[in-house]
């Protein structure tokens, strides 16, 4: 099975894999962002921060997605198409049996409250269930992160459960709430 990797366009967001000349631009959102996205993410080396290292992880993201492990994207604002403005990851794809992954992401503070990550993960997710085919994704949150919680609830995400010290998040533990979202289109290949 061979994939193209998305390059989808809303209203207001581009999501797309990254490309060697967006390196600079995805460094700088995640320096910009650094203590915003702090608490929901794991504790990250200095060397995260850098374009040296932006620069093999392009490269690492587009092997993986060649070999059907993930789908890591960005979201552009539409309105300045060199700007990060947040990302979507798919990983830990499994297919038969299971047929799902896992959904993370982030945006960037300055964009909050707009509705744009809505938006981007809406043309998203139909492309992971359209194209890559997926029955399920799963998406997790910390219990305090109520916006991520309403935005789960707005894509249609249903509550599943509850892990209790999930993930190592910042250096702490964290409790999460477990959403899922089924394709009801999934076929047999």
């Amino acid at each position: 099975m061979t994939l193209d990797p998305p390059n989808l366009t809303t209203e207001r967001v581009i999501v797309r894999m990254a490309q060697p000349d967006d390196v600079p631009a995805i460094a700088r959102y995640f320096v910009e962002n650094r203590e915003h996205l702090a608490p929901s993410r794991p504790l990250m080396a200095p060397e995260f921060y850098t374009e040296a290292f932006w620069a093999v992880q392009v490269r690492a993201n587009a092997t993986e997605f060649r070999e059907g492990k993930s789908v890591r994207t960005f979201l552009f604002d539409r309105a300045h198409p060199e700007r990060v403005i947040g990302n979507a990851n798919f990983t830990q794809i499994f297919r038969a049996p299971a047929h799902y992954c896992v959904l993370g992401y982030g945006l960037d503070r300055a964009y909050e409250g707009r509705g744009m990550m809505r938006e981007g993960l809406e043309a998203a997710l139909g492309y992971m269930f359209r194209e890559q085919n997926l029955h399920r994704i799963e998406a997790n949150y910390v219990p305090r992160n109520e916006r991520s919680g309403g935005l789960l609830r707005r894509l249609g995400f249903v509550v599943e459960g509850f892990a209790r010290d999930y993930l190592l998040l910042n250096g702490k533990w964290e409790d999460h709430v477990r959403t899922s979202l089924t394709n009801p289109d999934w076929r047999p290949w």
